[in-house]
């Protein structure tokens, strides 16, 4: 039986017919399943073509489900056409409860016991040593013949007649054995009337029919475990047990190794398949008295199939309420307190949060993970998921608009001849940017508000004109990355040469619809004919639109220059990487699922008027402010799909892979042969007799010589694991599921560079991913209706998870912590405010799971992805998994092996953003107001005094000083010479009234004001730059004019982006061969040894 991660698969019963047989299916020959829908059968296929599937006969493992099978067929059939018929029963009888447990010592104990037995009615051959042999048959005339030699009968086959065993011959008096036991045999000419009475050593069997291999064969047919405890031995199955007269009495030294109470067992299983355990419907009964294979330890007990046979990803989780009083309740998973999720804006906000949800994030995700899988081959740096969407933002001129806060006194201060005054904003301007921060971070606007005090006010300042020019210099606007990730992915269509290297399908096939079968060959013909002509014309009329193709008209071939061509002489700078996107998406338009959006893209993008003469420039232009950002992730995520399909390059880069992980494999087994001689040579070295044999010096040199042999193996061992991961360029997989269906995923786990030297540049997710139970889980695992989930899925997209709960499952959380079912006019209690659950009530599995995330936290959406970023989120949640032992485990002991490099990323990425939540960006910014705060005193020590009114006559006389001095030099009239009299007056008496110590006082006062004027202004400042560095903090505006990025891999082969058109023969090559990278790889290794292999 073909086995799955160690568990025979058990194939489903037959399905019952449906009510209409006139219907095309799709149909498995090697295990008779059919299906009626294409989807379902090729995920059911895309399960068997998995490498991880096992022979049971040769143990053979990293087949797929019908290598597997064939290998089993040929080594059953190999059993039955070369083993002895009459070997069989006593090979069988001999192994049945035999005391060894191991079947490889078995069958050499089988091959040394049964080598020269024989029994009747084998075939057997004569051996030529012999010199005669005793002739037996009915008459003298025959004894008196001469024996006929061996010589003549080496190549007749015989078979064995009759068989005598004789016991040993014993010498009493010296206790000694003579002469040991033997047998003698009868054996006839298999196609004669001559026989032969022969002794064992005188006859043999064919070598072909009695091997190790066969034996062992026939013991992986024909045996099993008899318990399942640890040392249990081996027996027949049952199936064999009549046909060798045989049955399952135990023995009486084995009998510890028997189950007890195998009914009481049986019972909890079934108990467990009614509460909701993974026991599908379509499960194959077996025998009771088969408590070993009974355990709920095959592949179809684990794995559930729905009706059309498919198997899920990962088991259904157990219920956490269990019928044993004794379990309890562990507590809500509060893991999900301090996730987060990124909102239409991409901003990363917390996930009780209510907005409005990214609708691809799944399609972002699988864009970053192919990006960093596939770097080598697609020219693309390592680069941060952070980064990547702080790149995607750039490109909306919305995102870049600096929103600000400017400050200002509402008294005016003295002495400043150009006042500090806010720009005068319109109403309706101000409140469509309030409400645009009160959107993205709610809370945000009330809070900045509530800051204005009597003596300061603070209104929003907006930079309203773009800078298109800005927005044209890729290389230092922020959008880069996104734009190298684009050429990068069009790169691969066509290669420098012009030959197309990504080949999309002509015709795309969908799920045929159910027809009913015609009645004749005729009506037949024609009723196809008609449809597929009406087909037809209905799929030019949806991808052939007029419009579009008025529009592509005007692109695609832009100043005489195709597409096509313009993609292998890779022109994409200033915006033409656009047109052969635009091209590419005309090649593919044809296919259903990219159709729709394609004409959205095309609408958008494409100015509808006249024929721009820099139409390069004005694509751009319409891509940033046309398209959302969900839009530019589908059709970025367009050519993500289309490459990884039909690729040649990405198709011959995993096969080389696969054969690089091989070698790397090969590498480490050879490492652990070394390792193991090293400590074996270095235990001799240890003990006493060794170092009695040598000096202290030297015995003390060669034990520090292996010891550091062994730490270099070691280190080989780790870095080659780590190779592997990074080699690992599979489609990444979820660590698991919950007890509530919500499935996991680290981004890291595979395909990617974990280590990162210091130093360098952050390149990773950092992150824990959780994504919502999906429709189907949720029905069976959640036991709700497809309506429900649809319902709630659109409440929660309309207003809020919370609303959405409340209103279809009736769950609300108050004000003081508890969950209540409201169930029309009554209120039954769920969860009290101490976080103790009603233990008086049967909870409902939806129940449960909303009683785990609580009410506005509720993953009932495979659309809706939280993250876990801080790493005491990651030992919460193991902890939480680890303490419900009545569900799965597989989640927690996989987290628990991804601890350490799963937290490391984490603290990389966190202290690479200097990320801080909300609630301490919310204390530093109170903290920085207090200290900054401007009272009354301040402003009054702003104002001129009395006393300090005096010194304006010093300015008077300067003033009547420069005056004189102007006067004197012009001309001598009578009205001068007269203001020329006036001013000296005025001056002496000014002179006269003054005092020096009064004076002295005077100026300290007005300097005194000026200082005080220097602090107002500067805790105004710092007010403003506090209230600034929190509102960017909470809206998350991206800064362009930052570099967080660079394509460091085509500048090493280049000396350019890719951007700036990367072509012709590289500086350095590009090591994609398997030889190099193996090559590169041994070379990081520190065994010398390694090295030269």
């Amino acid at each position: 039986m073909v086995c799955y991660k160690r568990k025979p698969i058990v194939l489903p019963p037959p399905r019952p017919l449906p009510a209409n047989i006139n219907i095309e299916v799709w149909h498995i020959n090697e295990t008779g399943e059919w299906f009626t829908s294409y989807n379902d059968y090729l995920k059911r296929m895309d399960f068997y073509m998995q490498h991880q599937f096992t022979c049971e006969i040769t143990g053979t493992s990293f087949l797929t489900f019908f290598e597997a099978l064939n290998s089993e067929e040929t080594q059953f059939r190999l059993v039955e056409e070369k083993f002895p018929l009459k070997l069989r029963e006593p090979v069988a009888k001999f192994v049945h409860f035999n005391e060894i447990r191991r079947v490889d010592l078995l069958v050499e104990q089988v091959y040394a016991r049964f080598k020269a037995d024989f029994y009747p009615g084998e075939r057997v051959y004569v051996r030529r040593k012999a010199d005669k042999l005793h002739r037996t048959a009915g008459s003298d005339e025959l004894l008196e013949k001469p024996t006929p030699s061996l010589a003549d009968n080496s190549q007749r086959s015989y078979v064995v007649k009759e068989k005598a065993r004789f016991n040993a011959v014993v010498d009493v008096t010296a206790q000694q054995v003579v002469k040991p036991a033997f047998s003698k045999y009868m054996i006839t000419e298999e196609f004669g009337v001559n026989s032969l009475m022969v002794g064992e050593q005188d006859i043999y069997r064919d070598r072909s029919t009695f091997t190790k291999h066969l034996i062992k064969c026939f013991c992986k047919i024909t045996l099993r475990r008899a318990s399942s405890k640890i040392g249990a031995p081996l027996c027949v199955k049952d199936e064999y047990l009549v046909m060798y007269g045989l049955t399952l009495e135990w023995p009486a030294s084995m009998l510890k190794f028997k189950d007890d109470l195998p009914e009481l067992r049986n019972g909890n299983n079934s108990k467990n398949t009614q509460k909701g355990s993974p026991m599908p419907s379509n499960q194959i009964p077996q025998d009771s008295k088969r408590p070993a294979e009974n355990s709920g330890k095959s592949f179809e007990t684990k794995r559930p199939k729905n009706i059309n046979g498919n198997t899920s990803a990962f088991p259904l989780p157990n219920d956490f309420a269990s019928d044993d009083p004794i379990q309890q309740y562990n507590g809500p998973n509060k893991a999900l307190d301090r996730a987060f999720y990124y909102n239409e804006y991409l901003d990363h906000v917390p996930f009780d949060q209510p907005g409005k949800r990214f609708a691809h994030m799944y399609k972002l995700l699988e864009i970053y993970q192919f990006c960093q899988t596939f770097g080598k081959i697609l020219i693309l740096a390592p680069f941060s998921l952070d980064a990547f969407i702080s790149s995607l933002k750039c490109t909306d001129p919305k995102e870049t608009v600096n929103i600000s806060l400017k400050a200002s006194l509402n008294l005016p201060l003295p002495d400043k001849k150009n006042p500090i005054k806010l720009e005068e904003s319109k109403d309706n301007d101000l409140g469509e940017f309030y409400d645009r921060i009160e959107k993205r971070s709610p809370g945000v606007s009330k809070f900045l508000k509530s800051q204005s005090s009597p003596n300061v006010s603070y209104k929003v300042s907006v930079s309203e004109v773009f800078d298109f020019d800005a927005l044209d210099d890729v290389a230092s606007n922020g959008t880069s990355l996104i734009v190298e990730c684009f050429i990068a992915l069009e790169r691969l269509f066509i290669d420098e040469k012009g030959e197309w290297r990504c080949m999309v399908m002509d015709k795309w096939y969908d799920e045929d619809e159910l027809t009913t079968k015609p009645e004749s060959k005729e009506k037949k013909d024609a009723v196809a004919d008609e449809n597929s002509e009406k087909q037809k014309n209905e799929e030019n009329d949806n991808i052939h639109d007029p419009e579009i193709d008025d529009l592509l008209e005007r692109c695609l071939n832009f100043r005489k220059l195709s597409w096509s061509e313009r993609l292998s002489k890779r022109h994409f700078k200033n915006g033409f990487w656009i047109i052969v996107l635009l091209g590419i998406f005309q090649d593919c338009m044809h296919l259903p699922m990219y159709t729709a959006f394609v004409h959205k893209f095309i609408k958008a993008v494409v100015p509808s008027e006249g024929s721009a003469t820099h139409l390069n420039k004005v694509l751009w232009q319409n891509f940033c402010q046309n398209l959302s950002l969900e839009d530019k992730i589908r059709a970025l995520w367009i050519l993500v799909d289309i490459a990884s399909n039909f690729s040649l390059d990405i198709k011959l880069y995993i096969e080389d892979t696969l054969e690089v992980c091989t070698q790397i494999r090969s590498e480490k087994l050879k490492l652990s042969k070394r390792l193991k001689s090293e400590q074996s040579t270095l235990s001799l070295l240890s003990t006493s007799e060794a170092a009695q044999n040598v000096s202290p010096e030297s015995l003390k040199s060669k034990i520090e010589s292996h010891q550091a042999s062994i730490d270099e193996i070691n280190q080989d061992r780790e870095y080659l694991t780590q190779k592997l991961i990074e080699n690992d360029v599979r489609r990444l997989k979820s660590l698991g599921v919950d007890r509530n269906g919500n499935k996991y995923y680290w981004q890291e786990l595979s395909g990617v560079q974990r280590n990162i030297k210091e130093g360098c540049t952050y390149c990773g997710s950092g992150r824990l991913w959780i994504r919502g139970v999906s429709k189907k889980d949720a029905e069976k695992l959640l036991k709700v209706s497809a309506n429900e989930v649809e319902m709630w899925q659109m409440l929660a997209n309309q207003s809020s998870i919370e609303k959405a709960t409340a209103e279809v499952f009736k769950i609300i959380k108050l004000e003081d912590q508890s969950l209540v079912y409201v169930d029309k006019d009554e209120k039954t209690t769920l969860m009290n405010p101490n976080g103790t659950i009603n233990n008086v009530i049967q909870f409902s599995p939806i129940q449960k799971k909303v009683v785990d995330e609580t009410p506005g936290r509720v993953l009932l959406s495979e659309s809706i992805w939280v993250s876990i970023d801080k790493p005491e989120d990651v030992d919460q949640l193991i902890l939480w998994l680890s303490d419900d032992v009545t569900s799965d485990q597989t989640l927690a002991k996989q987290l628990r092996a991804i601890k350490k490099p799963l937290i490391q990323s984490q603290q990389r990425r966190l202290s690479h953003l200097g990320v801080s939540s909300s609630l301490d960006q919310g204390q530093n910014l109170l903290q920085k107001m207090n200290e900054n705060e401007i009272s009354e005193a301040d402003m009054k020590s702003c104002q001129i005094n009395e006393e300090e009114q005096t010194l304006n006559d010093e300015e008077e006389l300067e003033d009547i000083a420069r005056e004189i001095m102007e006067l004197d030099d012009s001309s001598k009239t009578r009205v001068t010479l007269n203001r020329i009299r006036e001013l000296e007056e005025r001056r002496d008496y000014l002179l006269n009234t003054r005092t020096f110590k009064g004076h002295a006082n005077k100026l300290h006062v007005r300097a005194q004001r000026k200082q005080a004027i220097i602090e107002v202004e500067n805790k105004v400042k710092k007010q403003e730059a506090a209230l600034n560095e929190y509102l960017s903090a909470r809206i998350q505006r991206v800064n362009p004019t930052e570099k967080v990025w660079t394509n460091d891999l085509a500048r090493k082969l280049w000396d350019m982006s890719l951007y700036m058109g990367a072509v012709g023969k590289p500086l350095v090559r590009n090591k994609l061969s398997v030889k190099e990278r193996i090559a590169e790889i041994f070379n990081g290794m520190v065994s010398s040894h390694q090295k030269k292999s």
